[in-house]
């Protein structure tokens, strides 16, 4: 079991950026927070530190000649639920990860923090 993820959770890319889901599934909630359905995690941007576009904190990923390339993220390859959708789509799980595209090459997102303590699905 791992904790369903809903908007205000925290996912970071593998350079340290941070960003919060802004999207989910207002017609199931937890907390009064929409659940995260795969989908709703691509593609989301991480910011440049010169802009940080609403990111938590911004990724620094940058290009082999120093020029700042956020990471983009990828479709989640794990983590999906396989007991829970909400119209068609499972709920992304704490458990969820996926890879980023950016000016470093590939990497790595992940859920720092579900967003919510209370509900669990496998």
């Amino acid at each position: 079991m791992a904790l369903v993820v809903v908007k205000g959770a925290t996912i970071m890319c593998s350079h340290g950026g941070a960003l919060t889901p802004v999207a989910g599934e207002d017609t199931a909630t937890v907390s009064g927070m929409g659940i995260v359905t795969l989908g709703v995690e691509t593609p989301l941007t991480f910011g440049k530190p010169e802009v940080p576009i609403g990111a938590l904190r911004p990724c620094t990923a940058a290009t082999p000649a120093g020029t700042h390339q956020p990471c983009v993220t990828s479709p989640s390859t794990a983590g999906m639920s396989t007991t829970l959708f909400i119209g068609g789509k499972p709920a992304l799980l704490a458990t969820a990860t996926g890879q980023t595209a950016s000016g470093a090459g590939l990497g790595k997102w992940t859920v720092s923090q579900a967003g919510q303590t209370q509900l669990q699905a496998t």
